[in-house]
Order: structure tokens, then sequence, then C-alpha cells
């Protein structure tokens, strides 16, 4: 057995294990442990690829599958020079200062008021006196229907959201990640998103991991598939095969459809859990959205 399979073999058979622990055993749960290891795991098979001439650094895994091809690195870039997103995020912007009803804006919530720069970066969070994760899609609704207004459409079923989460992810950009386990109910919380991002579903049987861990840089039919670190760093995404804004809620749905399996309830505990589990594994990570993708 080559080394680079002898390791997927152990990374899976130590992410399994970590799986199967009971609900109440959180001692067998280390969540920094998780990290580190799933850390060497990517740099040891794929720390050798090179962008831009250059060996990839951690930071890169925030360009997701264009880590494994500079020549669609180098065609990103060049689109990222007059980005199809643009007008999405004028939009976001527009939306965001409009007042409601009352005359309040967004920015009057708790949550979504302060340094506009560093709101995306507060989430997820879990919230342990309501004891569930908080999104920045739910926190936007909640302070639509605590003003009178009716809430949004989750998981890419509503444009002005999706144009919100745009306008807000460019400007944090640059921002570091830094998700926060340091409760009990966090932690079942991260044991759910891990659960879910291990568990294989749907007609071909397959897993998150299966495609963006053990298989990151192979190719499904023409598209190369991601790294799971990173993955949350550059959504929401505008994709040329979609035309569209496609936000991270709504490419969880896809990837589960994808697969033929039944999707969790758009922005469910479920889907929310994974993006915690896959927020906090990708920790000092940059912000790094919009961005464009094929």
């Amino acid at each position: 057995m080559n080394n680079k399979l002898l390791t997927t073999t152990l990374f899976l058979s130590l992410a399994t294990g970590s799986m199967t622990a009971t609900a109440n055993d959180a001692k067998t749960v280390n969540p920094e442990a998780d990290r580190q290891a799933m850390i060497k795991y990517m740099m040891d098979m794929h720390g050798s690829n090179k962008i831009d001439g250059k060996p990839i650094t951690l930071d890169d895994f925030g360009h997701g599958a264009l880590i494994f091809s500079d020549d669609a690195y180098q065609q990103f870039k060049s689109v990222e020079e007059f980005p199809p997103y643009v007008e999405h995020i004028d939009e976001g912007k527009k939306l965001w200062n409009k007042p409601f009803a009352n005359g309040k804006t967004y920015n009057t919530c708790a949550g979504l008021n302060g340094d506009l720069k560093k709101v995306k970066a507060m989430y997820p969070y879990f919230d342990d006196a309501r004891g569930e994760v908080i999104n920045l899609e739910q926190a936007i609704n909640e302070c639509r229907t605590a003003n009178g207004e009716k809430p949004y459409a989750y998981a890419g079923r509503d444009k002005e959201l999706s144009d919100l989460l745009t306008y807000l992810a460019d400007e944090s950009r640059g921002q570091k990640i830094s998700v926060k386990i340091d409760s009990p109910g966090a932690l079942e919380a991260y044991k759910l998103g891990e659960m879910v991002f291990h568990t294989r579903r749907g007609q071909l049987n397959q897993s998150c991991a299966n495609c963006h861990v053990s298989s990151a840089g192979r190719k499904i039919r023409s598209e190369i598939l991601s790294p799971m670190l990173g993955h949350v760093t550059h959504f929401p995404v505008y994709r040329a095969s979609a035309g569209n804004i496609v936000t991270l809620q709504q490419r969880y749905v896809g990837c589960i459809e994808s697969v033929r399996g039944f999707p969790f309830p758009a922005n469910g505990k479920e889907f929310k859990a994974l993006e915690l589990y896959e927020s906090y594994m990708s920790n000092g990570l940059t912000l790094n959205g919009p961005a464009y993708r094929k």
C-alpha cells in the first residue's frame, strides 16, 4: 500500500471512529485535534501542488478546486478582474440600506450591527441560550421578522437573500474564520455536523468526505472535486454553469441531490451543523468570497 493510500485509510478510520462515539461521550471528540489532523492530511496529500509557480499554502485551500489546476486558477484570476457577481453585490448593498416599512434597517439588529466588515465573520456560531446554531441567513431572516417583514426562502430560493449574502461576503473579504466550539451544546452541534459530513447517503452511497477528503483533486465527469478545507471561505459563488449566485446552503442541497439522496430541510439543524463543522475545520483561513466558479 502506498503512503498516500495508507494516509487516506488511517485518516478515514480515525474519522469513522470519532463519528461512532456516543452522544454523551464528549471526551472522545476533540475538534481541534480533528482540525489539525485534517490540515496535516490535506497538506501531505496536496502541499506539493503549485499555483502561480509557487507551492500552495494552507490559506490557498480557500481557492477550492482551483489549487489542482494552475490553468483554471489563471482563468479565475482573469475573470475576477471584471467579476460577473458585481451586480449582485450592488443589489445586496441597496437591500441592506433600504429601510423596512417601520423605517429601520438591517444594521439596527443585534448581530448585524457594528463593523460591517466583521458581520459575515461572526457566523456561524452556537447560541447556548437558544440551543441552536445561528448562521448569517437565519440572522437576516430574524431581523426581518422582528421588524414586521416576511422572511426569505432559504438555500438559494430567494434572489434577495442571495444578493444580501453576496454583499456581506464582499464586505468581509480578508477577515479570518474563527469559529468557537466552547460549550457542550456547541460540541454536540459539531458532532452532528461531522456525522452529516461523513455519512454515506443516496443511491450512489456517497458521503461528503468521499468526494472532498479522500477524492479531492480527482475528477467526477469534467469537474475537479474540491478539498473540504476552505469550502466555506468563498461562498456565495457565481457559478457560470448556473448563470447565477449559489449559496453555501444551496450547494449542500445540490450535493445531496447529486448522489440521488433526499436533502435535509433547507437551513435546518443538520445543514447548519454541517456549516459549523466545516467552518471550524477551516479556522484561520481567509474569507475571499464572493468568488467565480465554472
